[in-house]
């Protein structure tokens, strides 16, 4: 009888990884509070390689920009010159570099200076711009090896695995004089999100923790980029999931923020009310949310004030029913004023943010949107004069403002939206390509029929009125510092 041979399976040696999150572009205004959210997008990745057995590290250098406890800038040059160092030491194969729009040309930098340290590690960039820019990053960026489109997990894990190029889903390459774009990974499955690695990160140098409990989106907003990157069918992460992150965070920071982003509140309510119930009764900074409006109602709204919620972000974008159909924003103006009464039936603030310049704006229809701005700033402001001790107690006025407020913004129609890609169908004109000025205070187009000058004006002027309408309610606008955010 022949002895049988015991086989183990082969094991893959894992590359060693670095995830680096890109300094934002520099200001003159302040820019400090984006600084304090760690990077969501890299510690999912994170957590996905390191389940994985890869060693996997993350750099962010939008920590780097403030010196603590100082806050005095340093220049992404500066920041350049740190990267070199930080991977010379840890002499990663692999570095996967994310972007936005907004952090692109940052993280193009940065990713040269990974280069030119380790010439011989491969250098990806990833993340919601370059999804729809492969090509022209590949041609522009020669010191970048490959993109990966879509979402992260799945090609980071294969690059990690050390397969080839051609083998990975999700990956766009240069193969000679040709580039190769790979069909895009599949999704993950709710049940293979991983809780974000925030041990890997000192989380005492930030100030919030944003609870992301879906992917996907199955709206059609020609603004909106996210449907084509994470699919149109919404994935919910389980509950326990949720709960497992927000231990592990506030484990490490006691004081961060919680900021609750769920824009299908109302569609799942005894699932939203398992969510609410983990952060109830947790002392934490503070409890904030966002969602869309079409996702409220009265009992999302009285379990969300149990919670402890202090204001939700609400993206009404215009108060034109032209200009929200025009844009398959998928809501009316009726709709949006009755989910702002429903926020002063149960004294919750919310905080109403409009976008300017739309597809489709006339001069007629900003003066719509501001007239519907101003009455959700009727709701809330009332809120806040009837309850003005107990609020000033507990934040300072600057935030009570941010919490309350019309927020008016200028379009930037990244790559991936349905404006940039068809502007003539979409009756838009776009302006330029300078990623940095897409930064939803600088025009970068125009729709057909107003210019965007007179839409800048046109912000002046709404700010103007926010300010006036708060003087009528007797609130101190002297106390409050415009271009704080919070």
């Amino acid at each position: 009888m022949k002895a049988s041979i015991s086989r183990q399976p082969l094991m893959i040696k894992m590359k060693k990884v670095l995830l680096i999150d890109p300094p934002f572009p520099e200001r003159p205004w302040d820019i400090n509070w984006l600084t304090q959210f760690p990077p969501k997008g890299l510690m999912y990745i994170a957590a996905y390689l390191r389940n994985a057995g890869v060693d996997v590290s993350v750099l962010d250098t939008k920590q780097m920009q403030y010196e603590k406890p100082s806050l005095l800038r340093r220049s992404i040059k500066e920041i350049e010159y740190l990267v070199k160092i930080l991977v010379k030491e840890s002499n990663p194969d692999v570095v996967g570099i994310t972007s936005t729009t907004l952090s692109y040309i940052p993280a193009t930098r940065i990713a040269k200076a990974v280069k030119e340290a380790l010439p011989k590690a491969k250098v990806v960039i990833g993340g919601v711009h370059v999804t729809f820019t492969s090509r022209q990053t590949l041609n522009e960026y020669l010191w970048i090896d490959a993109v990966v489109r879509g979402e992260g997990e799945r090609p980071m894990l294969g690059l990690a695995e050390g397969k080839s190029f051609a083998a990975i889903d999700g990956l766009s390459f240069r193969k000679g004089k040709e580039i190769i774009d790979n069909p895009l990974a599949k999704l993950l499955a709710p049940e293979e999100i991983p809780v974000p690695a925030y041990d890997m990160l000192d989380m005492t140098k930030y100030a919030y923790v944003v609870l992301m409990c879906t992917r996907g989106c199955p709206h059609q907003c020609v603004f909106c980029e996210l449907p084509s990157v994470h699919g149109r069918k919404i994935r919910y992460r389980s509950v326990d999931n949720v709960s497992k992150e927000l231990e592990l965070a506030l484990s490490l920071n006691p004081k961060l923020e919680i900021r609750y982003e769920d824009e299908f509140m109302g569609l799942e309510p005894e699932r939203t009310r398992q969510i609410l119930e983990l952060v109830k009764g947790k002392k934490v900074g503070q409890f904030r949310a966002a969602t869309r409006p079409d996702g409220l109602n009265d009992q999302v709204l009285k379990m969300l004030k149990a919670a402890g919620c202090t204001n939700l972000y609400i993206g009404m974008e215009s108060g034109s029913d032209e200009v929200l159909k025009f844009n398959k924003r998928g809501i009316t103006v009726s709709k949006i004023l009755e989910i702002a009464k429903l926020f002063e039936k149960n004294e919750i603030l919310f905080h109403a943010g409009f976008i300017l310049g739309l597809p489709g704006e006339t001069p007629q229809t900003l003066e719509q949107s501001l007239d519907v701005a101003l009455k959700c700033c009727d709701f809330t402001f009332k809120v806040v004069k009837d309850n003005f001790d107990k609020y000033l107690e507990m934040m300072n006025f600057k935030l009570i403002v941010e919490n309350s407020r019309a927020e008016f913004n200028l379009l930037a129609p990244n790559p991936g939206t349905e404006v940039f890609q068809n502007p003539e169908k979409m009756r838009y004109r776009i302006f330029h390509k300078n990623w940095e000025l897409y930064d939803c205070n600088t025009s970068v187009g125009e729709p057909y029929d107003v210019s965007a000058s007179e839409v800048e004006a046109f912000k002046k002027k709404a700010f103007r009125a926010v300010q006036d309408r708060m003087k009528e309610f007797g609130l101190p606008v002297d106390w409050w510092d415009y271009g704080y955010k919070g």
